[in-house]
């Protein structure tokens, strides 16, 4: 008898710690640390600006105020957790005519900064994807009113891989960010395979003018820097720092391009004023006729956006047709569009 119950004595101690330690289990807190497999709520990312930000691990509601954010949530298929249309200007004007969806959605637009907060707080964001340049006022604003800010940069090729993976990892798709990276990668390639063996000698000289005049130069701080020396040219402006610096006639004359390049503008600075500036009159690129507004009507290829890639191959197509006769740059546009926008170049009007 004894021994019996000495054995149901430790049965019941096992029991009783058995039901101890289950109920130790089932108490953790549902923000600590993944218990049995089960997902942690909450991930911690480091963003473009240097800065830690704790956010919920699931997203469903985003906002972006630049258009580079707005492009790489597109890019990744996300784009129904927009809470408003993002996209900015003639691209927003193209996506609406083809997107009722989008063409619903309230328009904020805002590129970096004078942002209604109030108007951002009642859409009811979990995050807002930010550039690099947005106002640090308005970003405390957001933060105070409990939107987690995740800040965003693209002035090289790299950065911008970076900040899709970070919104990869913000969105729970980095698969998709992995996908458009290579994408992105293997245009650039491309253009680089094809102008491997290319001379020193036969790299033409490059202004990138605009967004303001012809009379402000992308520098070698640029995105735009980088994307000339891609494509087999060379930077005129590349010892100039800041951005779209203001240069004299007089410079532009001196550095005497090749080529002129304008960017970003949209119209603002059309090739028939370029070419009939009277400051301009005996630079190689006025006197040839090698002035040239890069693509596209929709949106910008030149800017730090995921186009860009685009523009690379434009930009080689265009200083070196030679070596690109064979790439229908409209058929390539097209491809990207769709992958990435969800509706084609030329379905959203683009043209070249």
């Amino acid at each position: 008898m004894k021994g019996r119950s000495c054995k149901v004595s430790a049965l019941i101690l096992t029991t009783v710690l058995s039901l101890v330690w289950l109920a130790g289990g089932c108490g953790q807190p549902a923000t600590g640390p993944a218990q049995g497999g089960a997902k942690p709520q909450t991930i911690t990312v480091t963003d473009q600006l240097g800065r830690q930000v704790e956010l919920p691990a699931k997203i469903e509601k985003v906002a972006a105020f630049h258009h580079f954010g707005a492009k790489l949530i597109y890019a990744m298929g996300q784009q129904d957790k927009l809470v408003h249309q993002a996209l900015l200007g003639v691209e927003a004007k193209a996506m609406a005519k083809v997107d009722p969806k989008f063409a619903a959605l309230p328009n904020l637009e805002a590129e970096g900064h004078d942002v209604n907060i109030e108007s951002v707080v009642a859409l009811g964001p979990q995050v807002a994807f930010v550039y690099s340049s947005f106002d640090q006022k308005e970003l405390e604003a957001l933060e105070n009113a409990g939107i987690k800010v995740i800040g965003l940069r693209g002035e090289t090729l790299e950065e911008s891989y970076e900040a899709a993976r970070l919104v990869g990892k913000v969105l729970g798709c980095e698969d998709k960010a992995e996908a458009y990276i290579k994408y992105c990668q293997d245009l650039v390639k491309m253009v680089r395979d094809r102008l491997a063996d290319l001379p020193a000698d036969q790299r033409p000289k490059v202004l990138c003018a605009g967004p303001k005049s012809i009379f402000t130069a992308a520098t070698g701080e640029m995105l735009q820097s980088t994307m000339i020396e891609l494509a087999g040219g060379k930077n005129v402006a590349a010892e100039l720092k800041g951005f779209w610096a203001s240069v004299s006639p007089e410079q532009i004359v001196q550095w005497n391009p090749d080529y002129i390049l304008l960017g970003s503008s949209l119209g603002k600075v059309s090739v028939g004023d370029a070419l009939k500036n009277p400051g301009l009159q005996t630079v190689k690129a006025v006197k040839e006729g090698k002035i040239y507004a890069i693509p596209s009507n929709i949106g910008w290829w030149d800017f730090p956006a995921p186009q860009c890639v685009l523009g690379i191959v434009w930009m080689a197509k265009t200083l070196h047709p030679d070596r690109f006769r064979d790439v229908d740059l409209t058929k390539m546009a097209d491809d990207y569009y769709s992958r990435f926008c969800g509706y084609s170049f030329t379905a959203l009007g683009g043209k070249l």
